[in-house]
C-alpha cells in the first residue's frame, strides 16, 4: 500500500455521530486520536517506521521506504494497545513497544509488550509480553539504553496504577532478537531508576546512583550514590524542602548533571565535576521549573524545557549539534512547539515534530547538508488550524498578590469580549499543570462557542516547590480562591459575560467545581463534575491512594489532618449553600476518585431537592476512555452548558434526547426535577 493512500485513509472518521451542537466545525473532529505515533527515521534515512491507528479502531505498526512511498511491512494489533515507542535497533529492525491501557489514567500507560520486525517483514517477534514472576503477572516496562549491538537494559515494574505503591524495581538485559531476558538486579530502594555511567577502561556499564522513593511517603525522594569502596550513602530528600536528584553524565564522564530544587524553589540544570566536586549552575528560570532535559545521542545534555507562558527550548549548550538544529527549526516555523524525533546515524537528515494550540502535529524532515525542510505526514489532516479556536497564555494577580497563570482559549472568529466563559481546573490537583499546546478538551468547548480558562491556581506542579508544597490542606481556601479570582478577572477584563459563566473539571477539577458552586453560590451559573472527589472524609478511606501507608500519609498532608476540617472544605457536607444547576460524571469502577464520592454528593444533593443531572459511565474508571462514551459524555456537557450559559439559555428546557451513539447502548443518564434550585 502506497504512502500517500495510508495518509487518505487517516481522514476517515470512526463512528461519526450527528449531534445537535451549534459549532464550527464538526465535533467529531476532536474525538479521533492522531493518524500517526512516534514515527521514527531509520539510522540510513531509507525507511520510516511508527505506529498507526487504523479506520477499524486497531493498530499497526509500518515500515515505508522513502524512495518508493511503498509500505515494506507492517504489523497488526487487536484490543486496545497503542504505540507506546518505536525505536531502531540498526537499519533492518524496529523495536516497537505497546503501551498498556490503565484504568487509573486516560491514554496509555508505560509499555505492556515489545515486539520486534526486520525491515522486511519477517522475524516478527514477541520480545517482552508484559508478563514476568515479579509480580505475578501484567508488568510494564522501559527502555533504559542500549548494552551493545543486540542488548538493552530495561526497567520493569508493575502495571497500572501498581507503581503507586512503590514496589522495587526489577533490571533485566533483553536480547532484541531472541526475546532472551536475563534479570541482572533488584533496585536496592523502591520505584527506583538507576543513573549508570560507561567505564572508559572496560567498557562496560555501571550503575553509580539509583534515584527511588520512600516507602511511607508520596513526597519523599531517595538517592543512593555508590562510594569508592563499593558501598552505597543514602540521602532523603523531603520534595517541600528542596532536592538533588542526578540526571545523567556528560559523555566524557568528566561532568555530572543534577536537578537542584534546594539552592532556590525552582528546579536548575547543574553540573558538577566529577573528580573535584566543583558545580555550575547552567540554567533556572526564576518562576518555573524545568520540566525536561534533552540529551543527544552521546548523552551529553543539550536543552532544556519550561512553561512559563508557552513552551520554551532553553539552550544549555550552543555548540551541541541537536541545539543548532533547535533553533534553525524554531526559526522556520515561529510560535510553534518544536520536538526532533530522530535523524540518520550521519546527522545530515533530521525528522522534526512540529505542533501547536491549533493543531496536533506534522513530521518534517530536514536535511542539513543542503538545507532543504520537506513535509512528511499531517497526524491529524481532519483538522483545519484555520478553523481551530486559539490559546493564550495569561497572568493576573490574585487578591494576595500572588501572581497566578493559566491559558484563555478563545472561540474561532470571536474578540476575546462578553463572551460566555467556562472555568476549567486541572486535575491532580499537587503535581500536574496546564500547559500551551493543543488541548481536545479546551477545543471541544471553545468549538461550540464558550471561552474556556485553565488556570495554574497554587498547588499546581511545575512553578516551584513553595507555591506548590506551601498550599497541601489547602483545598477549597486559597486554591480555590485563585479560581474565583481568575473568574473576576475575566469579566472586569471585559472577557466574561457576568451571566454566562460556568465551571466544569475533573477529578480534582470536579471537586473545584463543586466547592466553587458552594463557596460562589450567585457567580457560577452552572457546574458540571466529572469524576470528582466530593467528601474529604470519604478520600480518607476509600479509593486506591488510601490503601497504602505512604497514601494515608499524604492524604493526611493534603486534604487536612481533622475530619472537621475536612468537612468543612468538602462539598457534599455543604450542598445547601448550592444555587447553581448542577451535573455529576462519574465512572463506575472509578477507584482514585472512588465512586462514592459520587453517591454521597448525589445524596446531598437529593436531600436538599436540588435539581441536578447524572450521567455514569458503568465500565469506565477515572475518566472515560471509550470513543463512544467520550462522545455521549461531551453531548451531553454541551447540551448542559448551551441550556444554562448558550446563546439563548433556557434552564428549564428538557436535556436533549439526542446524545445515543448508533449500535452502542446509551450511558446511564438521569434528570432529578427538584425544586430547590434554578433560581
Amino acid at each position: 500500500m502506497k504512502f500517500s493512500n495510508l495518509v487518505k485513509a487517516a481522514a476517515v472518521l470512526l463512528g461519526l455521530l450527528s449531534l445537535s451542537i451549534k459549532a464550527q466545525v464538526p465535533i467529531e473532529t476532536f474525538f479521533k486520536g492522531v493518524s500517526y505515533a512516534n514515527m521514527r527515521l531509520s539510522p540510513n534515512g531509507k525507511f520510516l517506521a511508527a505506529g498507526k491507528v487504523l479506520p477499524s479502531g486497531e493498530m499497526h505498526a509500518f515500515i515505508i521506504n522513502r524512495k518508493t512511498n511503498e509500505m515494506v511491512s507492517e504489523m497488526k494489533f487487536a484490543g486496545k494497545l497503542g504505540v507506546s515507542s518505536v525505536t531502531w535497533l540498526n537499519d533492518k529492525r524496529v523495536i516497537v513497544g505497546l503501551g498498556f491501557a490503565s484504568e487509573m489514567s486516560e491514554g496509555f500507560g508505560g509499555i505492556g509488550q515489545l515486539l520486534g520486525m526486520d525491515i522486511d517483514g519477517s522475524r516478527k517477534d514477541i520480545l517482552w509480553s508484559g508478563q514476568t514472576s515479579d509480580y505475578g503477572g501484567n508488568e510494564g516496562m522501559r527502555l533504559i539504553g542500549p548494552l551493545d549491538a543486540e542488548n538493552y537494559l530495561i526497567s520493569v515494574y508493575p502495571s497500572g496504577s501498581g507503581m503507586s505503591k512503590f514496589p522495587y524495581t526489577y533490571i533485566y538485559k533483553l536480547n532484541m532478537y531472541t526475546g532472551e531476558a536475563t534479570k541482572l538486579y533488584r533496585s536496592p530502594i523502591r520505584a527506583a531508576s538507576p543513573i549508570r555511567k560507561k567505564n572508559k577502561e572496560t567498557g562496560e556499564w555501571e550503575v553509580t546512583h539509583w534515584v527511588g522513593k520512600a516507602a511511607d511517603s508520596f513526597s519523599s525522594t531517595v538517592v543512593l550514590t555508590k562510594k569508592e569502596d563499593g558501598s552505597w550513602e543514602e540521602i532523603r530528600y523531603e520534595e517541600n524542602e528542596g532536592m538533588r536528584i542526578p540526571r545523567g553524565y556528560s559523555s566524557d564522564g568528566k561532568w555530572l548533571y543534577v536537578r537542584d530544587t534546594i539552592s532556590a524553589p525552582t528546579s536548575a540544570v547543574v553540573k558538577v565535576n566529577v573528580k573535584t566536586g566543583e558545580e555550575t549552575i547552567i540554567y533556572r528560570h526564576p518562576k518555573v521549573d524545568v520540566s525536561q532535559m534533552f540529551q543527544d545521542d552521546n548523552g551529553d545534555f543539550w536543552g532544556a524545557l519550561i512553561n512559563y507562558d508557552y513552551p520554551k527550548v532553553v539552550i544549555l549548550d550552543e555548540d551541541n549539534y541537536y541545539a543548532q538544529v533547535q533553533l534553525k527549526m524554531e526559526a522556520a516555523f515561529p510560535n510553534q512547539a518544536i520536538q526532533i524525533a530522530s535523524k540518520t546515524a550521519d546527522s545530515t537528515e533530521w525528522l522534526i515534530h512540529v505542533s501547536s494550540d491549533k493543531h496536533p502535529g506534522k513530521y518534517y524532515i530536514f536535511n542539513q547538508f543542503d538545507g532543504s525542510l520537506k513535509f512528511v505526514v499531517n497526524r491529524a489532516d481532519w483538522v483545519d488550524p484555520k478553523e481551530m479556536p486559539t490559546t493564550h497564555a495569561i497572568r493576573f494577580n490574585a487578591r494576595d498578590g500572588l501572581e497566578i497563570g493559566g491559558y484563555l482559549t478563545v472561540p474561532k472568529g470571536k474578540n476575546a469580549k462578553n463572551l460566555p466563559l467556562i472555568i476549567l481546573p486541572h486535575g491532580g490537583p499537587h503535581g500536574p499543570r496546564d500547559v500551551w499546546g493543543w488541548n481536545s478538551e479546551r477545543n471541544i468547548l471553545a468549538n461550540a462557542g464558550y471561552a474556556v480558562l485553565a488556570v495554574n491556581y497554587r498547588g499546581s506542579g511545575g512553578f516551584g516547590r513553595n507555591f506548590q508544597y506551601d498550599w497541601y490542606g489547602h483545598w477549597g481556601l486559597e486554591m480555590q480562591d485563585d479560581l474565583t479570582d481568575a473568574t473576576y478577572w475575566a469579566i472586569n477584563s471585559g472577557i466574561a459575560n457576568v451571566d454566562r459563566v460556568c465551571i466544569y473539571g475533573a477529578s480534582y477539577g470536579g471537586y473545584a467545581t463543586l466547592m466553587g458552586l458552594v463557596k460562589e453560590p450567585d457567580l457560577y451559573k452552572c457546574g458540571i463534575g466529572y469524576v470528582g472527589v466530593y467528601d474529604l472524609n470519604v478520600m480518607m478511606y476509600t479509593g486506591d491512594v488510601a490503601m497504602r501507608k505512604a497514601g494515608k500519609n499524604y492524604l493526611n498532608w493534603a486534604l487536612g489532618d481533622t475530619e472537621e476540617k475536612r468537612r468543612a472544605q468538602s462539598p457534599a457536607p455543604n450542598a445547601e449553600k448550592i444555587n447553581s444547576p448542577v451535573f455529576l460524571m462519574h465512572g463506575m469502577l472509578d477507584y482514585r476518585a472512588h465512586f462514592e464520592n459520587y453517591v454521597v454528593m448525589r445524596d446531598a444533593l437529593l436531600e436538599q431537592d436540588h435539581r441536578f443531572e447524572t450521567l455514569l459511565i458503568p465500565r469506565a474508571g477515572h475518566g472515560a476512555r471509550d470513543q463512544s462514551s467520550r462522545k455521549q459524555i461531551f453531548c451531553r456537557m454541551l447540551d448542559f452548558f448551551d441550556r444554562h450559559i448558550g446563546e439563548k439559555p433556557d434552564p428549564m428546557r428538557a436535556p436533549s434526547t439526542d446524545c445515543d451513539v448508533e449500535g452502542v447502548d446509551p450511558l446511564p443518564f438521569e434528570y432529578f426535577a427538584g425544586k430547590g434550585a434554578y433560581k
